[in-house]
């Protein structure tokens, strides 16, 4: 009966560390205030969704538009609060600011070898993306059609439409997204397709390509092109705005199976550059 009772209190345990393991992915998230009080310096204030403390341990310079503050849930010094001062003669303004536990760890284990990974961080770090509960992030999945649009909403703040009655789409009355993708709908932003029967449906839970998502993106941001380059795709006009307003490049394009299922990461990518410059 002992030998249980410490078998129970040790998976407890394990159980309450792993969790507290991944509170910093889903929960933590800054905000930045430029020219704090009339002065010279940027102001970096760390937020909890969870009402948790959380307490920046210092900062580093990554580059000329990039900082990396580090941060934890333990308080050191009584001198120590949620938010720090960063001289802005250090960097172009505005900066991309990163979060980092201060063990060195990252937000997502998962993301250490992505390309995007900076990219990954900075969405996370102003609280845009969630990780999973098991603290990664899985940047090579597909993302799905309503997880997009619910991204999508939350990246541009947009005012979601509540107490709709009636919905466009004839597949999304059980859907998790429903309000947003209505919204965006409506806004003029996304667009659905005929089914057999003639039905305007969204297929929320189908995986959204490459030209999809940068025809979307180019829609909301109005984007105009100049250039008439052929990249064979149906999109050909918001792609080229997009190599046009130095969002993405022509390399970039070439690289892409534009008619398959964009990944976690590279919508990360794509969204973090549409904000970010």
């Amino acid at each position: 009966m002992r030998g249980f009772q410490r078998t129970l209190i040790c998976l407890i345990l394990t159980v309450a560390f792993l969790w507290q393991s991944k509170v910093f992915a889903a929960d933590v998230f800054c905000k930045i205030e430029y020219y704090f009080n009339g002065t010279n310096n940027m102001r970096v204030i760390l937020y909890s969704k969870t009402n948790k403390s959380y307490y920046v341990k210092g900062f580093t310079r990554d580059s000329d538009r990039q900082v990396t503050v580090y941060f934890s849930d333990k308080k050191t010094f009584s001198s120590e609060s949620n938010s720090v001062l960063i001289p802005q003669s250090m960097f172009l303004l505005p900066v991309r600011v990163i979060l980092m536990p201060s063990d060195g760890s990252l937000l997502f284990k998962d993301i250490k070898n992505s390309p995007y990974k900076d990219h990954i961080l900075f969405l996370a770090s102003i609280g845009k993306i969630d990780g999973y509960r098991d603290d990664t992030f899985k940047p090579k999945n597909n993302i799905t059609r309503q997880e997009f649009v619910k991204l999508f909403v939350n990246v541009f703040d947009i005012k979601i439409e509540k107490n709709i009655k009636k919905y466009s789409f004839s597949d999304i009355q059980n859907c998790w997204a429903k309000s947003e993708i209505e919204t965006l709908y409506k806004m003029g932003i996304i667009t659905g397709m005929k089914d057999k029967q003639n039905r305007l449906v969204f297929k929320p839970n189908d995986g959204v390509t490459y030209e999809q998502a940068i025809a979307i993106l180019a829609r909301y941001l109005k984007l105009k092109s100049i250039s008439k380059n052929d990249y064979n795709s149906w999109a050909n006009q918001y792609i080229n705005a997009f190599v046009d307003n130095q969002l993405i490049s022509a390399e970039e394009i070439k690289g892409l199976k534009l008619n398959s299922f964009a990944t976690r990461e590279w919508i990360a990518y794509i969204f973090s550059k549409t904000i970010f410059k």
